[in-house]
């Protein structure tokens, strides 16, 4: 099965994922007294609209209880509006009861005994579930359908193993803040955890509801500041006319959203990218991404140069695989790769997301050790060509439900992702936040710069080539965003690299870096680190440029209450935080005022850097407008000071750290 519930576009007869047959059931059509009802509540139920379903079929019962095909049209109703699991094993058994028994193994009496076995599935009752399938499967004799069965029979019991053994995690449903009485879905969550981006089928603009009871897929888009998340608003640059677009993922600087649209050829990935303050019209990725096939996902490597993408193009292992294309010289893509049999199965895959480690692929399937539908595997890579052995992350982040765009943070300590399932739910699909007992044993840096770009080429033909010095390996392939010549960098803590700048005809001079544990990400801050390699720290001893351009923050002891009597304001914004307080270029303050820029010690260890000092937020937000115009200070927050005041170190050791003013 495809991704019907994410990629709603097309979805009619959806009785299919329980295997009854979507043609109307001949029972109906021998009940003349009924069968206008009954074809009434079928259509509604192929258009999704559950609640007048639910309703006709209790008309029709209320009035023959003895009705074979409302008994079961209504459980599998139940079924798909995710409720009432319990009633809809009542019904199909109740159903199953009133055929004759020279039925029950017949085409519609196998399909109602394997739809039973789904439903104890979905209710994680496996060892009833593997009860009816294996006198089921004893019973039948025709190969395909035996097939079949004993394929449903292992995921059963891959799902009985996963449920013995869950993951010891703790899942929070974000809310009715975010979540809505309709289906939300696909979050993607910015790196510093201050922008949230996902899918909703709530009513936006002028948007006609549809038969179903929602409206058409919209993008949403929320920031967080000091008082909390502002209120989610739809991306109305993405929507020209009513139409269905869905998020699929978001480049790690944040600058390019990947969407997935229903077109004239089928289903394709477009993408929009971030300029001057607003979002482009999206634009389809040409071929060889896609193609007269079926594109579903595709996500972007942490260095920018790969693409990892869904189809379903003939010469795959099955169904949706996944595939990659890198960039050339000249930024265009390259002949697509499938990744093979290790992670593509004989049924789909979907929703690849590569880690930034650049190591751990995040994808979805219906194959490997699944509990049953869509299952989140994740797989490490050896090399260009192979891949580990796919590990199911386990109950309770997969069900034997669908369980699919796991998006997890950068020290994979959290990861954001939707489903149907939870008692907590608000509506339909609801998103929910993951948290791990176990935290990332790595130690990922964050590092921000600007390409030199001495030759004046097209920023596409630019790359950054960064190999770890430790071993001469080369660690990643970096593509700058096209807009600004922006990149992120990253990079395990606690090693040396070289960074070279090259194009098709010419190459830079090489930078060698030292990036300390320091810099490394602290999940407790949700502050990424922003270093300019090309121009300041970290830097290996005796490797500072000479230009006088460079220099360093000079710590000068303060008196808070000093400080404080020539505030009259009570906002500032905060640009930086760091801890152990590395080396720190003043290049990174560029576009600020630099006699307004303070550093304030604090008692958890972080040195806090704010700039400006505001009567009231609104001043605030008119300064914190005007410096990211540039693109830059893109995290930058407001802060009230009373807050920062509490949290930094007493007078008598706190230490306010200004700028030096004499470097040129």
């Amino acid at each position: 099965m495809n991704m019907r519930f994410l990629y709603n576009l097309t979805r009619k007869a959806i009785i299919l994922v329980l295997l009854i047959s979507v043609a109307l059931p001949a029972e109906a059509g021998r009940d003349d007294l009924h069968m206008r009802t009954f074809k009434k509540a079928f259509a509604a139920a192929g258009d999704e609209n559950y609640e007048e379903a639910i309703a006709l079929y209790t008309e029709i019962l209320e009035q023959n209880p003895q009705h074979v095909d409302a008994l079961t049209q209504l459980g599998i109703c139940f079924v798909h509006t995710n409720q009432e699991l319990d009633s809809a094993l009542a019904l199909f058994h109740t159903a199953l009861s009133i055929i004759p028994v020279s039925d029950k193994f017949s085409p519609f009496g196998v399909d109602l005994q394997r739809t039973i076995a789904r439903t104890y599935h979905l209710e994680q009752r496996p060892r009833e579930a593997l009860s009816v399938l294996k006198t089921l499967r004893d019973s039948v004799t025709e190969a395909d359908l035996r097939e079949e069965i004993a394929a449903e029979m292992k995921q059963i019991r891959n799902s009985a193993i996963l449920l013995k053994n869950p993951v010891p995690l703790k899942i929070t449903n974000l809310g009715d803040f975010f979540n809505s009485d309709y289906d939300d879905h696909s979050p993607l969550v910015s790196l510093t955890g201050n922008r949230i981006f996902f899918t909703s089928r709530r009513p936006a603009g002028r948007g006609a509801q549809l038969p179903d009871g929602q409206f058409a897929e919209k993008v949403f888009f929320a920031e967080r500041n000091q008082k909390g998340w502002s209120k989610p608003r739809v991306l109305d640059e993405f929507f020209s006319r009513t139409e269905h677009k869905s998020i699929l993922s978001l480049s790690p600087d944040g600058n390019r959203l990947f969407l997935f649209k229903n077109d004239r050829e089928g289903k394709s990935i477009y993408v929009s990218d971030y300029m001057n303050g607003e979002w482009q019209e999206p634009e389809k990725l040409p071929y060889p991404i896609n193609s007269r096939w079926d594109e579903t996902h595709a996500a972007l490597s942490p260095d920018q140069s790969t693409l990892y993408f869904t189809s379903n193009r003939p010469g795959g292992f099955g169904g949706l695989d996944i595939y990659r294309s890198k960039l050339d010289a000249y930024g265009q893509w390259g002949e697509p790769v499938n990744l093979g049999p290790m992670i593509n199965s004989e049924l789909d895959e979907e929703t690849p997301m590569l880690h930034p480690d650049g190591q751990t692929l995040y994808f979805a399937s219906e194959g490997h050790t699944s509990m049953g539908r869509f299952d989140v595997f994740y797989s490490q890579i050896q090399s260009e060509e192979t891949w580990t052995e796919p590990v199911n992350m386990g109950h309770p982040i997969n069900t034997p439900d669908d369980d699919f765009f796991f998006v997890p943070t950068l020290d994979k300590s959290q990861a954001y992702y939707a489903s149907y399932r939870f008692s907590e739910n608000v509506g339909r699909s609801d998103i929910y936040k993951v948290e791990f007992d176990s935290l990332y044993s790595g130690s990922l840096a964050v590092i921000e710069g600007t390409i030199r770009n001495s030759g004046d080429v097209p920023v596409e033909q630019i790359r950054l080539l960064v190999s770890r010095d430790s071993d001469n390996k080369q660690v990643g392939d970096y593509r700058p965003n096209p807009a600004n010549g922006r990149y992120l960098l990253f990079l395990e803590a606690g090693e040396n690299y070289t960074i070279e700048e090259v194009t098709p005809e010419s190459a830079e001079q090489p930078l060698n870096i030292h990036v300390s544990d320091q810099l490394s990400y602290d999940k407790t801050e949700q502050i990424v680190m922003l270093q300019d390699p090309r121009m300041a720290a970290p830097l290996k001893p005796g490797l500072v440029p000479e230009s006088g351009n460079y220099r360093k923050l000079a710590e000068i002891p303060r008196n808070l209450e000093k400080l404080q009597a020539r505030l009259d304001t009570t906002f500032t914004i905060q640009v930086l935080a760091l801890r152990h307080y590395p080396e720190v270029g003043f290049w990174f303050f560029r576009g600020l005022d630099l006699e307004s820029v303070n550093a304030l010690e604090g008692r958890d260890g972080y040195l806090r850097y704010v700039t400006g000092r505001f009567r009231n937020r609104e001043e605030a937000e008119q300064y914190r407008t005007r410096i990211q115009q540039n693109g830059r200070f893109s995290d930058a927050w407001i802060r009230a000071w009373e807050p920062l005041e509490e949290l930094s170190e007493p007078d008598n050791s706190n230490k306010i750290s200004a700028l030096q003013t004499n470097v040129q």
